[in-house]
């Protein structure tokens, strides 16, 4: 028979509530996590790919894959809730942060190349 401390499990799960108290951007996947979300992304880009293909008459049978997903379109689609608000206001800020300097690489990417 094996002895179980109870003070200590209560213990282990203040501190455990603590620490998740202190997370201000929780994401809101289920079990399948960052690995579920980057293949539901990536099969919505290939069904788009192969419809626009459709459109515009393609014949060509072989289709380029899809880029992959960027880090930060993850981590925003992983915060957001099915009302499509962030979790918190907190996530909110870090997500405008996140595209504002990633627009911002892509002007700065886009000016050099024009110098160029």
């Amino acid at each position: 028979m094996s002895f179980i401390n109870v003070a200590f499990l209560q213990d282990v799960r203040k501190k455990a509530q603590a620490i998740q108290k202190q997370n201000t951007a929780p994401h809101m996947l289920s079990r399948g996590g960052y690995e579920y979300l980057e293949k539901k992304l990536m099969e919505e880009k290939r069904k788009k790919k192969l419809e626009e293909a459709a459109q515009f008459g393609s014949t060509d049978t072989v289709i380029n894959p899809p880029s992959p997903i960027k880090r930060h379109v993850k981590w925003k689609l992983a915060r957001t809730k099915k009302t499509r608000h962030m979790t918190s206001e907190p996530t909110k800020e870090i997500a405008d942060k996140i595209v504002s300097h990633f627009q911002f690489i892509i002007l700065i990417i886009f000016v050099y190349c024009v110098i160029e």
